[in-house]
């Protein structure tokens, strides 16, 4: 499990960034799940932070720490090309 928190302009829809998971999903990534919206100090008028809970899983063995970083960074890539997204530090 990791949760990611992405910047993406304040217009965009949550959905939007669910749906892109859909159209190019990642192997290991079995759930994605938004759990909070942030906006206010920090953050541009333009902008909003949202956290999402990333489960992944491979059926057949253990997870290494590497891969799971390697999957979630896969996923911010995706938002990143979309929509603009980046990592919230």
């Amino acid at each position: 499990i990791r949760d990611l928190a992405v910047v993406v302009p304040d217009a965009l829809p949550v959905q939007a960034l669910l749906d892109a998971l859909r159209g190019q999903p990642e192997p290991l990534v079995q759930a994605v799940s938004l759990f909070d919206v942030y906006r206010g100090k920090g953050m541009a008028d333009s902008e909003k932070s949202l956290a999402f809970r990333v489960v992944m899983q491979d059926t057949e063995r253990t997870l290494t720490d590497a891969e799971a970083d390697t999957a979630s960074q896969s996923l911010v890539e995706l938002w990143g090309r979309r929509f603009g997204a980046s990592l919230r530090a």
